[in-house]
């Protein structure tokens, strides 16, 4: 559940604050009942002229009874079929002959006409309409959870057909009407689903739109489309792409794309921007923007950008945003029989946050009204902000006046009512706005909370002092009692956001900031959005060059990526830079001239890395998720804090009691798995003599062996020993397959001797001890009932001096590989030797190779090539010097190439092929050869082991074989430098990297559960200076994810735990040891979760094949959604500028910046800026529910600041002025 949902359940609902609303007969109906279920729901308004008529059912009722229903399948009861039929029959048969025969003496038999209907006396035929009723009532088939509606929401919700226009500031239950409108339409007007079309501004909006709606309507919600307008017009283009002159396979690029083309393109015409007051790429790009919507013209040298611009995007078959809109409102305007069509599918459009449109989207609304969709716009001219984005506020006078909108027609609705804010909150925020030009009135708005508690304006010495009495406030709520996710501060400005955050991390404060770096901006994600797009131009046969280009600019630094463009321009004008870049890597004399001589190494990784991954998604059945995978770690971006301290980490396996407890946990959980389907699976017992600490190892190992359910198993009482499993609840015998995890063997005793758990058995259970055995000697166990071989002491060295800390390195052993996985099942280690170092000339002279099955070389092969009679004096230098080989007596008994081709393809068959720098060399090589000889390469992958070594060895100064063999096997002997000898080498290399690999994958794994053992280690409470290495790398890592709240054991803590965990930590002794400017540069990189929100954004496409149009909507979901969804933390104060906290709300929020050189901002020119100020101040206000108070430096840089003067006409009552100095200002 998102932090957003888990606050609205906490919170009291709009209807709780008012009394029952009221139906229009004057009584009142209980909550959850549909507002439209009063009698007579029309009678105060007339008729609905566009319903359909009702249809009668003649043949289902007497003649003499007149019923008149609407048919709909959901009538359908297959439980109430049976009588239905029999209804139908009876009321088909005519009546039974009148007989002076008492009623009991007929039936059914002797009444039956030689017809052979049946026939059904009067005084029968008279319960038919009851029974028809019970028959055919609307079977309540989905929830009917309606919500209490407010008399000017019941109005909104159950308005005519015609178009309307709902205007709903905020708190005013706008998403409440919005939903109760889609049901009432599906309920009450006959619309399909599937025809009714939810705009939203973000797909945040409508997933919760959604969700609401499946509460009333059941599940058929999920065929309502709900999205954004881009995401409408993307579908309405694929479906009609022919007429829309679009490529039927089109993909949507995204902000990467088109940021990268015009940053490129400002560089090149800097001092033409600079002339016309553009200052910097995004200007260049919100300009081109504006111009394409119809908002500014273009001129100058932008014509030539935009023509550039326009064939970028045409190579990759690609539309922009603005493309969709501009697409779909030509289609609309320029062929009716589209039109027509896309109406009969769209009975129903339902528009959130309407002020935000700008004029296309206006016109794509306005022109599927005007062909005959019902149009429901709801908005809030206070609440337009966005015109910097191209929204106009006018398109809502637009509205009302081209479809006749007004509060006497029925079709315009006021919501009166602001659930959310106080009186006093919303008395100073209104009186903020300009009075005119507004379509409500101030004083309209009533709030159901009178409060009266004045809202405060702060003055404080500087932007310093800003923040330090901001701080000091959140403390003053914390200390309240509030919620961290009640608390929100919000600036104007996002360069002030940095500085905020960081200041919050000093004081131990959990935050979340919308400047935080969004999840696509990530060098991971980049990587991997650029690879996949380059994936699908490859699927889709389009030109490689535009991806390619963007993928290396991802993965070379800039100034590699200057010299190469460089280098291109110069020497391969006609080629892409793709072609260029093959050619540097490839070849000594071309590095030479692009001035890339010292970037060799990455240069060659970057090319394996890429040929790697591209082999690797031909082959069959591959999905997306498993492509992702092995693609975010092939491109060697972190993805875990731990990495950074790779190195302090101890490997558990290097400690042989931890291995062998490993071992014996590892069989347990395997036990479990296998035997819990037989019902009587062993048990784990968790021990400690502070509850506390039991229960959070037992979260712990439940999270860390994948015991916990979905959703998570209630959390136990307070006990000293706790099964990890709540089904072994009780204390029952154990038995010799059963662990205990302890860290005092004689508590345990003692517990096990009071609840009896090691009576009745003669076996004792397996202990893991986690603690050096000196509490009890062997003989006294003995006597004790336990069998000393029984309990295994883990790390009796000492070496991490924490029980808990013992634990996690025992779960990283259990969960960790315990030996090097195999790279594949089977492959085949290559290398050839070769007259030079070309591959597009070279003339191969050996081939070796090992077959390797499951880790272990099974068969080699090693033949000599029958070298040509031409060769050079080079090539035969090179052959005795680097090769080892003496052309003239080395060769006799060397074969023809074409067999040797022919023999090694046997050998290899289908295995993969492996070698070191293959793809910059060997793999080329053999692809001549397969172009050049009849026998098949029947091998479908290769991997070069050049990425791996980088991704492993990031510190190593060189990668070429020679040094790896050297610096990882600890070997300088001089080699014979044959091909099969090589191939030696390389394979004990390779083992190595795989041992390297499952060390990390020991060293690094659990990670997210780090808060866990932070919350266990202050119950301990070790002294600081005998923490272990691996205990301080473990807090601070674990402090990190708890300030951003980002653990999936979240919820655990907030459970276990009486204070948040990072108060908890800075009151301990243990928070000398953490790393505060770790904290703020870990606050600025790699974000905790990254790899848990990475795997998120992808989830709905994971299980789709790669090479499948699922890829193009995978990328068009990126586009378009991006990573809303994602999870991020939920017990976190929320750091936004007033832009972004727009749709949110909180109980208690801080707004700075509050002086008159930001509201209104200096670079305000005309009135229409000036009065968008005022709103931008408004939405930041009214987001607060109880508490708001506002700040403002009273010097910045050097200027003297004022209070804004929007404020100037807010009630003296209602606003107290105070100084930042003052005792009580943060009271």
């Amino acid at each position: 559940m998102c932090r957003w949902a888990r606050r609205a359940a906490r919170r009291t609902s709009p209807s709780s604050r008012t009394t029952t609303a009221n139906l229009r007969d004057g009584r009142s109906r209980p909550s959850g009942s549909c507002p439209s279920s009063a009698p007579s729901p029309d009678a105060d308004r007339g008729p609905v002229p566009s319903r359909p008529a009702p249809r009668a059912a003649p043949l289902l009722f007497p003649p003499h009874v007149s019923v008149a229903f609407r048919w709909r399948p959901r009538h359908i009861s297959w439980t109430r079929l049976p009588l239905q039929i029999l209804i139908a029959s009876v009321c088909a048969a005519p009546s039974p002959p009148r007989s002076s025969s008492p009623p009991s003496a007929w039936s059914p038999r002797r009444a039956r006409p030689s017809s052979g209907r049946v026939v059904v006396p009067h005084r029968t035929r008279r319960f038919l309409p009851l029974l028809f009723l019970y028959a055919y009532a609307p079977v309540p088939s989905r929830p009917a959870d309606w919500p209490d509606l407010n008399p000017d929401q019941r109005a909104a919700v159950t308005a005519s057909m015609d178009p309307q226009l709902v205007v709903a500031g905020p708190g005013t239950g706008k998403t409440r009407v919005l939903v109760c409108r889609a049901a009432h339409l599906i309920e009450h007007e006959a619309v399909t689903p599937s025809r009714l079309v939810l705009v939203t501004f973000t797909r945040r909006a409508a997933q919760q739109l959604t969700s609401r709606l499946a509460a009333l309507v059941g599940p058929e919600a999920q065929h309502v489309r709900a999205g954004t307008i881009h995401h409408f017009c993307y579908k309405t283009l694929r479906a009609h792409s022919a007429p829309a002159g679009v490529p039927d396979d089109f993909i949507v690029v995204d902000d990467t794309v088109t940021d990268a083309f015009w940053q490129r393109w400002y560089e090149a015409h800097e001092r033409w921007c600079e002339a016309n007051d553009l200052h910097s790429y995004r200007q260049v790009k919100t300009h081109v923007s504006r111009i394409k919507l119809g908002i500014d013209t273009v001129s100058g040298r932008l014509t030539e950008g935009l023509r550039a611009y326009g064939e970028m995007l045409g190579d990759r078959g690609a539309l922009d945003f603005d493309d969709l809109l501009v697409k779909t409102r030509d289609l609309l305007r320029n062929h009716p029989d589209v039109r027509a069509d896309l109406v009969d599918e769209t009975r129903a459009v339902l528009v959130d946050e309407f002020q935000d449109t700008d004029p296309v989207q206006f016109d794509i609304i306005r022109r599927l009204g005007e062909a005959g969709a019902h149009l429901y716009c709801v908005a809030d001219d206070d609440q337009s902000v966005y015109r910097f984005r191209g929204a106009r506020p006018a398109n809502l006078r637009r509205y009302i006046d081209r479809f006749d909108c007004s509060a006497e027609r029925g079709t315009r609705h006021v919501l009166t009512t602001n659930y959310r804010s106080n009186r006093s909150i919303y008395a100073v925020a209104e009186a903020v706005l300009d009075a005119d030009e507004r379509l409500k009135q101030r004083g309209d708005i009533r709030t159901s909370d009178a409060g009266t508690q004045p809202v405060q304006l702060v003055a404080c010495d500087d932007p310093e002092a800003e923040r330090t009495h901001v701080l000091r406030q959140l403390r003053d709520w914390l200390d309240d009692g509030a919620e961290r996710s009640d608390l929100a501060v919000l600036t104007r400005w996002n360069r002030r956001l940095a500085a905020l955050e960081r200041a919050c991390l000093r004081a131990g404060l959990a935050c979340e900031t919308s400047q935080s770096e969004a999840l696509l901006d990530t060098p991971p994600a980049q990587k991997l959005h650029a690879l996949l797009r380059v994936v699908d131009a490859r699927r889709r046969g389009r030109p490689l060059d535009a991806p390619m280009t963007e993928l290396l600019s991802h993965l070379l630094p800039d100034d590699t990526m200057a010299r190469l463009r460089d280098f291109g321009e110069r020497s391969m004008p006609d080629a892409t830079l793709w072609t260029a870049f093959q050619t540097v890597v490839s070849n000594e004399q071309a590095r030479r001239s692009a001035g890339l001589d010292s970037a060799t190494d990455r240069l060659d990784q970057t090319y394996a890395t890429i040929t790697n991954l591209l082999q690797n998604t031909q082959e069959d059945g591959l999905t997306i998720g498993a492509f992702t995978r092995t693609a975010l770690r092939q491109l060697g971006d972190p993805l875990q804090l731990l990495r950074r301290y790779a190195d302090t980490l101890t490997d558990p396996a290097s400690r042989p009691s931890v291995r062998q407890a490993g071992t014996v946990l590892d069989e347990w959980r395997r036990a479990q798995a296998r035997d819990a389907r037989a019902g009587d699976p062993p048990r784990l017992l968790l021990h400690h003599r502070t509850p506390q600490i039991t229960r959070l190892w037992r979260q712990l190992v439940r999270r860390a062996l994948d015991l916990e359910t979905d959703p998570p198993a209630p959390l136990p009482e307070m006990q000293e020993a706790l099964f990890a499993r709540p089904a072994d609840e009780g204390i029952p015998p154990l038995g010799a397959d059963d662990v205990v995890l302890t860290n005092d063997l004689e508590a345990l005793l003692r517990w096990a001797e009071r609840t009896g758990a090691f009576s009745g058995s003669t076996d004792t259970p397996q202990i893991l001890l986690l603690a050096p055995d000196g509490a009890l000697p062997s003989g006294q166990k003995t006597l004790l009932g336990v069998d000393p071989d029984d309990v295994h002491v883990v790390d009796p060295e000492s070496t991490f001096h924490s029980p808990s800390v013992r634990l996690v390195k025992l779960l990283q052993m259990t969960s960790g590989p315990s030996a090097p996985e195999p790279l594949f099942p089977e492959y085949v280690m290559v290398d050839l030797e070769a007259t030079s170092t070309d591959p597009r000339h070279c003339r191969v002279a050996e081939i070796g190779a090992l077959k390797v099955r499951d880790g272990t070389v099974v068969d080699r092969f090693s033949e000599l090539v029958q070298l040509p009679e031409d060769l050079t004096a080079d090539e035969r230098e090179t052959l005795r010097t680097v090769c080892g080989l003496d052309p003239a007596s080395d060769f006799d008994e060397a074969r023809p190439e074409a067999d040797v081709w022919a023999d090694f393809c046997d050998f290899a068959d289908t295995a993969p092929l492996v070698a070191h720098n293959g793809q910059r060399y060997d793999f080329r090589v053999l692809r001549r050869l397969a172009n050049t000889h009849e026998a098949d390469a029947r091998w479908a992958t290769t991997y070069d082991l050049l990425p791996a070594a980088h991704e492993l060895f990031p510190d190593l100064r060189r990668y070429d074989a020679a040094h790896l063999r050297e610096t990882l096997l600890d070997d300088d002997a001089d080699t014979a430098h044959r091909a099969l000898a090589d191939c030696e080498d390389q394979q004990r290399i390779l083992a190595r990297m795989q041992a390297e690999r499952a060390r990390q994958r020991r060293r690094l794994a659990h990670e997210p559960l780090l808060p866990l053992l932070v919350a266990a280690l202050t119950y301990e409470s070790p002294a600081p200076e005998a923490l272990s290495d691996d205990a301080r790398v473990f807090l601070q890592v674990g402090h990190t994810w708890a300030l951003r709240d980002a653990s999936p054991a979240g919820d655990d803590l907030r459970s276990l735990l009486p204070r948040a965990l990072p108060d908890r930590l800075r009151q301990h002794a243990l928070y000398t040891l953490i790393d505060e400017e770790a904290l703020l540069t870990a606050s600025a990189g790699l974000q905790p979760g990254l790899a848990r929100r990475l795997a998120a954004l992808f989830a709905p496409y994971a299980d789709r094949p790669l090479r499948s149009e699922a890829l193009a909507d995978l990328l068009a979901h990126l586009a378009l959604w991006g990573e809303e969804t994602t999870p991020q933390g939920e017990d976190v104060i929320t750091l936004s500028t007033y832009h972004s906290a727009k749709g949110l709300e909180f109980e208690r929020v801080v707004c700075m910046d509050v002086h008159d050189n930001a509201f209104p901002p200096y670079f305000a020119r005309d009135p229409e800026e000036r009065r968008e100020s005022r709103r931008l101040l408004y939405v930041g206000m009214t987001r607060a529910e109880r508490h708001l108070v506002l700040t403002y430096p009273k010097r910045e840089r050097g200027y003297d600041r004022r209070p804004t003067a929007f404020l100037d006409a807010a009630p003296d009552e209602l606003l107290r002025v105070t100084d930042a100095a003052a005792p009580d200002a943060a009271a």
